[in-house]
């Protein structure tokens, strides 16, 4: 099954504005980029929204083939095939939770920087690894939120409140605060501004997960960062090294 496919059954953007999505829209309108990109749009909930405050300029692109918008511009597309846009050509690249989907993030990443304009604005998000809940569960035998062992369903969580048997969301790179950092870096990208976002939990744990996620990038349940482009040359990343190499 390809990416695309894949997707295409398996829903996982959202509909409705949680905090992570708010304070998102907010940094966007704070920008007021003359252009944005949003990938893995969905139909468009992120667009709409900012087409309702005031910004123009918008496009989204998605896998799905049936997403008909008069207010913004729809692309279809498979991310992980290289995204079909002309270089430079957004002033801010929306990538909200998708970093975690994909399986090559390196080959996004140049993607993302070489259509933004030099300079240009990268808004990701993404959860956490070494979240506070994760901190908890780990050492307890449970599989870390965030992560999946199944295609199909979360297993390794041994309760239902922490999605044992849910469906999965298709992650398959997850990332601590540093290493989304470093993984900004190696493509140039300068991190400009870092904040935690929380997840999704029920009462009364929503109101811990958000105490700590507004007071600790590093404990948060998801990271939201913003990072600037570099306006000269691109810099060429070294390869990795192999383990015997120390």
């Amino acid at each position: 099954m390809s990416f695309a496919e894949y997707y295409r059954g398996n829903v996982t953007y959202i509909s409705r504005v949680d905090p992570r999505l708010s304070r998102m829209i907010d940094l966007i309108v704070e920008l007021t980029p003359e252009s944005v990109l949003d990938l893995g749009c969905g139909r468009g909930f992120l667009l709409s929204q900012l087409a309702d405050r005031g910004l123009g300029a918008l496009t989204g692109l998605d896998v799905y083939d049936d997403v008909e918008t008069e207010r913004w511009t729809y692309v279809q597309g498979d991310v992980t095939q290289g995204l079909p846009l002309e270089t430079g050509s957004f002033a801010c690249v929306v990538a909200g939770e998708i970093i975690e989907h994909v399986p090559d993030p390196d080959q996004l990443l140049r993607e993302i920087r070489r259509v933004l304009v030099p300079g240009g604005t990268l808004i990701v998000s993404t959860p956490n690894m070494v979240s506070w809940a994760n901190r908890i569960l780990v050492p307890l035998g449970v599989q870390p939120l965030g992560t999946e062992t199944s295609s199909e369903v979360a297993l390794g969580r041994r309760h239902r409140i922490l999605g044992q048997g849910n469906q999965v969301q298709g992650h398959l790179k997850l990332f601590t605060h540093r290493a989304l950092a470093e993984i900004l870096a190696r493509y140039g990208f300068t991190v400009v501004r870092r904040e935690g976002v929380p997840a999704f939990f029920p009462p009364p744990v929503n109101r811990v997960d958000r105490f700590i996620s507004s007071r600790s990038c590093a404990f948060a349940s998801g990271l939201l960062y913003l990072a600037q482009a570099p306006r000269g040359p691109w810099p060429e990343p070294p390869p990795g090294r192999r383990h015997e190499e120390f």
